[in-house]
């Protein structure tokens, strides 16, 4: 299996910025694209209004992403590095096979916060979705934080279970983003029973694992 915690990723920057004044530049023409984003979706954002509201010339974006798409997918790639930063963090203090529905509920919890925090992130996995390449991309991504949580635990699962434990954490994983994307379309008192019940059917995907791994061998 592939590092689980290396974010894979696709050449989007037209030149490596070396200087810090360029690396700002980078850091400022993102952040106006995904303000950007949340205001008004991705598919009416152009580059010309990127490069105006950064604070230079049109050329300055071009300097550094070849097109829109570059752009999305560099947002992208800081997306999933926010995520496996926070997934390393839940993760960290596994100790016994219980804390296991501890860290599933938090890392469901920490998503939920990031999401409702940033809600043009959305929009972003959206767009992603529209690009096969990107869709791609993402899919491995999903796969590898699957990997991550699986590898952190797969200590307390019966070794004879470890592939069906890997497929599931792949599915739970994936419908962690609908569920708040769900949330995000919902009335708040509503959401929060959405989000309690995703939770404990996850928590019982978790207990019937460890149950199956417990049982004495026959």
């Amino acid at each position: 299996m592939p590092d689980a915690n290396k974010v894979a990723t696709r050449p989007v920057l037209r030149r490596i910025p070396k200087q810090e004044r360029s690396r700002e530049r980078i850091d400022e023409i993102l952040k106006v694209a995904m303000d950007l984003i949340g205001q008004k979706g991705i598919d009416a954002v152009t580059m010309k209004e990127i490069a105006a509201l950064s604070g230079g010339p049109i050329a300055s974006v071009y300097q550094y992403f070849p097109n829109k798409s570059a752009i999305i997918a560099m947002l992208y790639e800081r997306y999933v590095a926010n995520i496996t930063q926070f997934m390393q963090a839940g993760l960290a203090d596994i100790r016994v096979a219980d804390d296991l529905y501890r860290a599933t509920d938090a890392l469901i919890d920490l998503y939920c916060l990031y999401v409702h925090s940033n809600p043009q992130i959305q929009d972003l996995v959206n767009a992603i979705q529209a690009d096969k390449m990107l869709a791609d991309m993402d899919l491995t991504e999903t796969r590898r934080l699957a990997g991550m949580f699986a590898m952190a635990t797969e200590q307390f699962i019966d070794e004879s279970l470890h592939e069906q434990y890997y497929r599931t954490t792949f599915m739970m994983c994936h419908l962690t983003v609908s569920i708040v994307r769900l949330t995000l379309k919902t009335p708040a008192d509503e959401a929060k029973h959405i989000l309690e019940d995703f939770k404990r059917s996850t928590r019982d995907q978790v207990r019937v694992f460890l149950e199956a791994s417990q049982r004495p061998a026959h």
